[in-house]
């Protein structure tokens, strides 16, 4: 089992690079070449949006942008749907009130799980955050995901930071603490245009990282 378990988000982020760099196998994203760690899994027992090593290695432009994707009626011209809208209004459900719901009215619910998949999309953009699942335990909110596909160097850090965001307004509205968050990763994945300021992680190199993905990722969403 490839597991990551830290205390920080910033922890969980530079641990995972390390992971893929030193046990990934290398195969292709159309035409740009990756290491891959097939199914990853990841515990954070202490994660908060202030983080030091986010934020002195973090793109800001990736984060605020990650956090604008998971923000309620929001709508973004170069995107076919943001985590927002499949979060808040799904097929005109507020996906979000429907956990506040579920959880108040049993706060020990086990089935307090929403998807973000459109049943038999045909489109080529899925979400990669396709499930996450809110469990309320000894007065804690515990929030767990699925992703089927990340890009852990470009934007681990920033989705983990917007679910943070999620888990502390949902436990807020639930009235209690947050707990850990904890999920899977079927593909963890780095991009060879990555490598070498990943290896500057791994190595405790002063870094500066810029998003890439745009410019130099998979053939079909280049710009």
């Amino acid at each position: 089992m490839n597991k990551v378990h830290t205390e920080t988000i910033g922890e969980c982020w530079t641990n995972s690079i390390k992971l893929i760099m030193n046990n990934g196998n290398e195969y292709f994203d159309e035409d740009v070449k990756i290491k891959e760690i097939l199914g990853l899994s990841i515990q954070i027992d202490n994660p908060q949006m202030n983080d030091n090593i986010i934020n002195e290695f973090g793109d800001s432009i990736v984060i605020n942008r990650t956090l604008e994707k998971f923000s309620k009626g929001v709508v973004m011209s170069d995107r076919p749907f943001t985590y927002g809208q499949r979060i808040y209004d799904k097929e005109g459900i507020d996906q979000f009130e429907w956990l506040v719901d579920r959880l108040k009215v049993k706060k020990e619910s086990k089935s307090s799980t929403i998807s973000l998949l459109t049943t038999g999309s045909k489109s080529a953009n899925l979400p990669c955050l396709t499930t996450i699942d809110a469990k309320i335990r000894e007065n804690k909110l515990v929030l767990q995901f699925f992703f089927r596909s990340q890009n852990i160097f470009g934007r681990q850090y920033a989705n983990l930071l917007a679910l943070v965001k999620l888990q502390k307004n949902l436990a807020h509205r639930c009235s209690v603490e947050i707990g850990s968050i904890q999920g899977y990763v079927a593909s963890a994945h780095i991009y060879e245009y990555d490598y070498k300021e990943a290896l500057d992680i791994c190595m405790n190199r002063k870094v500066s990282i810029q998003d890439k993905y745009y410019d130099f990722g998979p053939k079909s969403i280049r710009k």
